[in-house]
């Protein structure tokens, strides 16, 4: 044998060694590859499922903070809107007032004595007074138009008080179709000229005169003053006697006081408010450029040089309604909030950058993705760290063999794949993920799944927010529901209301506006057959003119259970009121009291509707009855009383504003003349007969268009007293 052929010591030992170390090195790489693919793998879903995960949140993000957003923008221009109108309303139903006044004037001038109206002094700037202006100089004014002039002097108070109950008044003027012009402001020194004289001006050719005679009823319309030199909006209306135009009334508000006013309703640094006229005028605007500048002629409609989408947002304001849309505006997305005020058919539109709106959603979403991406990255170094140990081990324990390497392993792989598992599920109303012990490992497969924990969590609080949001509007709607039904049971609503007397019949009702209202009627025994009746209309609407209806009806009720003297009631409530009335608030009433046993109503008007009245075998007429000045307006009012002497069978017919006033699409309002031939239709049928058709014809008049006002009505018939049981 040669010595080659001989086998060396530890031959066999060293190739059983060396099998092992092959196979053991075979295996490890298999369980290596093997171990990257599932790693890689694991990558991939976890990175799929954060990518769905986070596009899921995005898009739910999206819509609900667009969803609130808009919620929130129509609230805003609703309650925005709202408040511009009560404005416009207040100085419209200040006109109404003073145009009954001076129309009662021309009707009957003997009786107002003449006072002296003198020409704008510079003594009075700053302080309000009454001047005359003419068109033709002082001298030259014709003696019959000069003891006009003074006997509508008899208007200075009225006028002093419209003025300074509005910061925003700039004057309140009563311009003749003579040419000359009663003058109420504090700025009497703009109308003398630098040598001294008076400035004439012939107010018949203004827009605003003009504008009023074509309308026929109270014209708001944006001017740039021809004697202050500053922009206004104009308000007026024309005073008819006999069918013929005898005067034109008109305020005016200063537009950069308006525009302060409207800016208070401005959202975030991006945010801003216009105004725009029913003839698409731009009266109010923030803007020094582009779309929405103001141009110095202000007659110029807007939406002829503006782009299709703003024109169609400015077209939906003005044509009554309220909504949210969003448009570009000089190239910037913006939300636009649109809201429409009845009481001068204007739209108001709020503005706010889309980009701003958004910023803390798109904010939430980037730091969402960037959380996201750290993860990935420390993922990512996990699953290099563990392919390194994996090797380090399986140099180490390479003796140990396949099976220590195998069940190694499979433990650590374990978890991730029962967190993949897990993750898929989160689907639907399951977005829990719960800690698991064998994710407790201490290393990235516990930092991972923390990580999914910590965003289960966030996602589920961010969803109770959601539903706490939609429960407080709930709660919200709730109040206000719970606020009507209150409302409703202060009125007397259970008819017949004295089944047991046979000598009247009576019917009321009262359809709020709003879920509450300002309106109210009430009716009750002040003593012994004698019945006392209300009906009241209190300024504002919603819950704030409710709690005055409550507080002003409780009032009435108890000072004409204490005294029978109607005039002397609505002297106390008044001084009552007046003597803690910070919100300025008033009410309108029509008090009486009919004396059963003798049909005679004793009654007193402070500044409420006409009431109407129907004798036996006659049609219902209007009664003009005396109006005093409206409760809660001016302390140490004076009331007087006047008598109707009712027969058997004689009705009685008294309501709010919302009937004569209440307006259709078109806006043409149902007025006295509908109202009247409403009730002379039913004249002979029951109280609850009259009003139940006189409901029926505003209804038909109004059709689809939103009801403005409350709509408040009562009727009694006296049967006598001989038909007492």
């Amino acid at each position: 044998m040669n010595k080659k052929d001989k086998p060396k010591q530890g031959g066999l030992a060293g190739t059983i060694i060396k099998f092992f170390a092959l196979f053991a090195l075979a295996m490890g790489v298999t369980y290596l590859v093997v171990f990257a693919v599932q790693l890689i793998s694991m990558h991939g879903m976890i990175r799929a499922d954060e990518e769905r995960q986070q596009a899921v949140v995005a898009g739910k993000s999206t819509e609900s903070m667009t969803s609130i957003i808009e919620e929130n923008l129509r609230a805003r221009i609703k309650w925005a809107a709202d408040r511009a109108d009560d404005e416009f309303w207040i100085a419209a139903h200040n006109l109404r007032m003073l145009q009954n006044q001076v129309a009662d004037i021309y009707k009957n001038p003997n009786k107002y004595g003449r006072r002296t109206v003198l020409p704008p002094s510079k003594d009075n700037a700053g302080v309000p007074s009454m001047q005359l202006l003419c068109s033709m100089g002082y001298e030259n004014i014709p003696a019959k138009s000069m003891e006009t002039a003074q006997r509508l002097a008899n208007l200075e108070p009225m006028l002093k008080e419209f003025l300074i109950q509005n910061e925003f008044n700039v004057d309140i003027v009563v311009a003749t179709t003579d040419g000359l012009a009663l003058f109420m402001d504090r700025l009497a020194d703009k109308k003398i000229k630098d040598d001294g004289d008076v400035i004439t001006v012939d107010f018949t050719g203004q827009d605003w005169y003009k504008g009023a005679i074509e309308r026929g009823d109270i014209f708001f319309y944006p001017i740039h003053s021809m004697i202050y030199d500053f922009d206004e909006v104009a308000y007026a209306a024309p005073v008819y006697v006999d069918d013929k135009i005898v005067a034109v009334l008109q305020g005016s508000i200063r537009t950069d006081m308006l525009k302060s006013f409207l800016e208070g309703r401005d959202i975030g640094e991006s945010g801003f408010t216009v105004l725009i006229s029913d003839r698409g005028q731009l009266v109010c605007s923030p803007r020094t450029s582009g779309e929405l500048k103001i141009n110095e002629d202000l007659t110029l409609d807007v939406r002829d040089s503006v782009n299709s989408g703003l024109k169609e947002t400015i077209n939906l304001g003005l044509s009554g309604e309220t909504g949210v849309t969003k448009l570009k505006v000089d190239g910037q997305e913006y939300y636009a909030a649109y809201g429409y005020m009845s009481s001068n058919k204007w739209t108001q539109i709020i503005f706010v950058s889309v980009d701003e709106v958004m910023k803390p959603t798109n904010e939430l979403l980037s730091d969402m993705k960037e959380v996201s991406a750290q993860d990935l990255v420390i993922k990512r170094e996990g699953f290099r760290k563990a392919a390194v140990i994996a090797i380090q081990m399986l140099l180490v324990i390479l003796l140990v063999g396949i099976v220590t390497v195998s069940l190694i392993a499979k433990r650590r792989s374990k978890p991730l794949a029962l967190m993949a598992k897990r993750v898929s599920g989160l689907t639907g109303d399951n977005m829990s993920f719960e800690m698991d012990k064998s994710y407790m490992t201490g290393d990235e497969i516990q930092v991972l799944a923390e990580s999914f924990r910590d965003l289960s969590e966030k996602m589920n609080r961010y969803i109770k927010e959601i539903v706490a949001i939609m429960s407080e509007k709930e709660r919200v709607n709730a109040e206000l529901s719970l606020a009507t039904r209150i409302q409703a049971d202060m009125l007397p609503s259970n008819f017949p209301a004295f089944p047991e007397r046979t000598d009247f019949d009576i019917y009321a009702s009262m359809t709020p506006a709003k879920e509450v209202g300002g309106d109210f009627y009430d009716f009750f025994f002040a003593a012994e057959n004698k019945l006392a009746m209300v009906m009241a209309d209190v300024s504002g609407k919603g819950v704030p003119a409710a709690m005055f209806m409550m507080m002003a009806k409780t009032m009435i009720q108890t000072q004409l259970s204490s005294h029978q003297d109607v005039a002397k009631a609505l002297e106390d409530v008044n001084n009552i009121i007046c003597a803690n009335n910070r919100e300025k608030m008033f009410v309108t009433v029509w008090v009486g009291i009919l004396d059963l046993e003798t049909g005679v109503l004793t009654a007193a008007n402070a500044g409420h509707e006409y009431p109407i009245y129907k004798e036996p075998d006659k049609p219902f007429e209007i009664i003009k009855d005396k109006h005093g000045f409206v409760i809660g307006g001016k302390r140490n009012m004076k009331y007087t009383n006047y008598e109707i002497a009712m027969k058997p069978g004689s009705k009685l017919f008294v309501y709010t504003d919302g009937v004569p006033e209440a307006m259709n699409e078109a806006g043409v309002l149902f007025g006295m003349e509908r109202a009247l031939g409403a009730v002379n239709a039913v004249a002979d049928f029951s109280p609850e007969a009259i009003l139940a058709n006189v409901a029926r014809e505003v209804r038909k008049h109004v059709g689809d268009a939103e009801q403005f006002d409350d709509l408040t009505m009562l009727c009694i018939e006296y049967l006598g007293s001989d038909s007492k049981s």
